[in-house]
């Protein structure tokens, strides 16, 4: 084949195959599936928050299968589910490593939850933040105050142990139920840690209309007690704590102390109410910038309600009071 045959060849073989491409284009287009639609989730409402429990309904008939990997999709991965029938409470075990014959009541009993059928959902705990992990708990006791309208708290010991330091408290009610959740604090770092075992005690309280003779629920961590509001075996532990406490005066400085010559500069008074007929006195608690309490604190007479100078650490830095009576000390409240 000469030079020029062999070009002729070749622009008519790429003619060709631009052709093809042209006439194959629209059909590959017109064959192309129009993307499904999303799917709707198999309940109505929202989804509840890692470990909240919540009172949904499915919104189609599903099983419960189906429902808890749409409830997992939505952001809560159940540990459980719940429904009646007749009368009976039927309670399905969401966690993947479950043995079937611990589901096999449930499967036997609702092969399928019917649309808007109500359901009962726990949902797993959030992960927590780096560096921090949930506490032993020790133990927990319940006290109310003295106070003619008597308020409720819990009596928390957690435990702290080598680096572990305790850094905060969360709380929140769910009807009846306190969950109440403790963490520490642990280094992320090799260093070693003393073989050393200590414990913290916290008073939280329990906020929120409290029905007398009613039962209520105290979770906290891996621990659970009850109480009935009202009963007079539940511990006195001192008067209802101070209210509104705040600060007043100048904006502390950076100092822990003031410097000589500059008199009362930084300083402010710290103020609050009580209305509780029992208390003797009220403390002063003060912290420093990274939130830990700082030396003796001061006890003023009960018909006081302001103390001062003081000059807090800021920020971070906060101070605090305390009622006192012959039952003991009320929860501290922090001026914010």
């Amino acid at each position: 084949m000469s030079r020029l045959s062999l070009t002729r060849w070749l622009a008519t073989a790429t003619s060709a195959l631009v052709l093809g491409v042209a006439l194959l284009a629209p059909s590959r287009i017109q064959a192309q599936v129009a993307p499904l639609p999303p799917v709707s989730p198999p309940f109505v409402g929202a989804a509840p928050k890692p470990g909240d429990l919540a009172l949904l309904a499915t919104s189609r008939v599903v099983t419960a299968s189906e429902l808890s990997a749409g409830l997992t999709s939505a952001g809560c991965t159940p540990v459980v589910l719940a429904v009646t029938v007749n009368g009976q409470w039927q309670v399905f075990v969401a966690a993947s490593a479950t043995p079937t014959f611990v589901n096999a009541p449930f499967a036997a009993a609702v092969p399928m939850l019917a649309a808007g059928q109500g359901f009962f959902v726990r949902c797993q705990p959030a992960t927590p933040p780096t560096g921090l992990e949930r506490a032993s708990i020790e133990s927990i006791e319940v006290v109310r105050s003295d106070a003619t309208a008597p308020s409720y708290w819990a009596v928390i010991s957690s435990v702290v142990a080598g680096c572990a330091k305790f850094e905060r408290i969360d709380t929140k009610r769910t009807g009846d139920t306190f969950e109440v959740t403790v963490y520490n604090r642990v280094p992320q770092t090799l260093a070693a840690c003393p073989a050393i075992i200590g414990w913290v005690t916290n008073r939280v309280a329990l906020t929120g209309d409290l029905v007398l003779g009613r039962t209520y629920t105290v979770a906290v961590n891996d621990r659970t007690t009850t109480f009935v509001a009202g009963s007079t075996s539940i511990n006195i532990g001192g008067p209802a704590a101070p209210t509104y406490v705040r600060l007043t005066g100048a904006i502390p400085d950076l100092l822990m102390s003031v410097p000589v010559g500059e008199a009362e500069r930084g300083r402010v008074t710290v103020l609050w109410d009580s209305t509780a007929a029992s208390v003797t006195g009220f403390r002063i608690y003060e912290r420093d910038c990274s939130g830990v309490p700082t030396g003796i604190p001061f006890v003023v007479p009960a018909a006081d309600r302001q103390y001062g100078p003081l000059q807090p650490c800021r920020p971070g830095g906060n101070v605090g009071v305390a009622a006192l009576s012959a039952a003991g000390e009320s929860p501290i409240v922090w001026a914010r």
